[in-house]
């Protein structure tokens, strides 16, 4: 990145500042130097140019070969779904770095980025004991590296071939049967991750040395990364009569003669809001006290940094929900107290009890939002959305947390779940793998004590003997971490999971302790150190 900054800060009366600037940045797309990138440009791409594939046939004497269509030859079986050679255009649709007119980023340059900054404290009272602070800015980011890495593995840098039933001194161009290419290509916009923030908030000052800062912290994030196949079998083509028989995803792919496409996108999006409080007391009587309490609420249509995206019109409908990172309540309470020694006490029980220092921190945090999965002997993506490489979702019919308890092998309400609703020829839509939202159930969260006693006893002028006792989780609270999230159903009529956690005929051992809904982990119990360390 190229990037350079003007700020200003205009104290326009004794009881209000401002605070403003400009940063421009220039992230200049990264590129494979030697011309060894490519991408897929589907525009580019010309279905009459599009190379051939072998089919599955029979020969005259019934047995089971590999058939160009176009010309009737015949080979092995094993050469089902590998390319026909000199049968098309190899690189339809692919284009090279640097060639033809093809910016060498493959991508466009967005050129220079403005990021504008804004800020202002304003004095309310005039003796800073009410202060209000505002402010926001638009920042950038590039995306990481391994889009640009990626595409040196496409053709015609990389051509994926195989031999079957083959010698090593035996390999050469024309005995090896070329698979059909997955690729990897940008979304030429060249957009860049951008956040938009803003904040106002109100500090006060309060009796007994203390500083309450109640604000509103928000950010808009925009041109975020994201993937979707664009060469993905379409929702419904498996109950199509003609494709009833297809086992090959490769015959059944929008652009014949490749396999997945992934093509990296920037077009999620994200959007955070919170109430953040903070209580301080500086150290004063021996005492230090700190509170930070955050209510928030994090929703995105993709989580990671190039998560997933479906294939139609559906994608925010299907993934806009809470954050994987989201957290609905997050408090944290530290302390730091010098411990007194009554007045009057002799020097021996100065020495020995005085200087003894205990702190603490307290956390609570609500936890991790997550998805309920599902898993059906038999029954795959096709069965159920039509697509090899599309899925479905677990149907949603209750509340999955309803009758939760302490138990830790019944944390879900097998109820309120069943199997996903299957597509058909008559209906190739009723079930796209949407009958559940997107990360709806949450994970348990953590509720945990951590203490500390510590003094340093003086020996000499330059010597000392520190001693500390470290308890985490000091009262030993069980903190479940995750359960068991996938239901195993028998088949599509199932109404029950099948691995749920049961006792035995006599009731006295769990059968599938682990099953659906059981605690799978834990955090840690309690936890205690000491330590002892002698300085000169």
């Amino acid at each position: 990145n190229a990037e350079w900054y003007v700020q200003d800060t205009w104290k326009i009366t004794r009881r209000l500042t401002l605070d403003y600037g400009m940063r421009f940045a220039w992230i200049q797309p990264q590129y494979e130097s030697t011309g060894l990138a490519s991408g897929f440009r589907p525009e580019n791409y010309n279905p009459a140019q599009a190379v051939r594939l072998y089919y599955p046939g029979t020969d005259a004497n019934g047995n089971s070969v590999a058939v160009d269509r176009a010309t009737g030859q015949t080979l092995g079986s094993f050469a089902v779904g590998r390319v026909v050679p000199n049968s098309g255009n190899f690189l339809n649709g692919v284009v090279i770095g640097g060639e033809n007119g093809v910016s060498k980023y493959l991508m466009r340059d967005r050129g220079i980025h403005y990021g504008p900054r804004f800020g202002l404290a304003f004095d309310v009272l005039g003796n800073q004991t009410l202060v209000i602070r505002t402010g926001g800015g638009i920042f950038y980011d590039r995306y990481q590296g391994n889009r640009a890495f990626a595409m040196t593995n496409n053709p015609p840098n990389a051509v994926p071939a195989q031999v079957n039933y083959g010698l090593v001194s035996e390999l050469n161009s024309g005995v090896a049967l070329a698979a059909v290419p997955s690729l990897r290509s940008f979304d030429v916009g060249g957009e860049v991750p951008t956040v938009y923030n803003y904040q106002f908030g109100i500090q006060y000052k309060l009796p007994f040395e203390l500083v309450l800062d109640t604000s509103y912290v928000g950010s808009l994030s925009r041109h975020l990364q994201a993937q979707v196949n664009l060469n993905a079998i379409p929702y419904g083509t498996r109950f199509k009569p003609e494709n009833a028989s297809v086992t090959n995803r490769d015959f059944l792919r929008p652009y014949m003669g490749f396999g997945d496409i992934t093509y990296y996108k920037a077009d999620a999006s994200a959007n955070y809001n919170s109430l953040q409080v903070t209580v301080n007391r500086r150290m004063a009587s021996r005492l230090f006290f700190g509170l930070s309490y955050t209510w928030s609420k994090a929703l995105t249509t993709a989580s990671g940094d190039g998560d997933f995206q479906r294939i139609d019109e559906n994608n925010r409908k299907a993934n806009y929900g809470l954050a994987d990172f989201h957290r609905a309540h997050n408090l944290a309470v530290n302390w730091v107290y010098e411990i007194p020694v009554f007045a009057g006490s002799n020097a021996v029980v100065k020495h020995t009890l005085g200087g003894w220092q205990l702190s603490g921190v307290f956390q609570y945090q609500t936890g991790q939002p997550d998805n309920i999965s599902f898993s059906i002997p038999g029954i795959n993506n096709e069965n159920l959305t039509g697509s090899f490489t599309e899925g479905a979702r677990i149907r949603l019919i209750g509340d999955p947390t309803a009758g939760f308890t302490k138990d830790p092998y019944h944390q879900l309400n097998p109820s309120a779940f069943l199997p996903p609703t299957a597509g058909s020829a008559e209906n190739p839509l009723a079930q796209i793998g949407m009958e559940a939202p997107n990360r709806y159930f949450i994970r348990p969260g953590i509720n945990t004590w951590t203490l500390s006693l510590q003094k340093a006893f003086s020996i000499k002028e330059r010597a000392s003997l520190q001693f500390r006792i470290d308890a985490f989780n000091v009262f030993n609270h069980t903190q479940f971490s995750d359960i068991q999230r996938t239901a195993n159903y028998a088949n599509l009529q199932s109404t029950t999971p099948s691995n749920l956690p049961t006792f035995d005929a006599a009731r006295n051992l769990w059968v599938n302790p682990t099953g659906f809904g059981a605690v799978t982990a834990v955090r840690d119990p309690r936890i205690v150190q000491l330590m002892t360390r002698f300085q000169f």
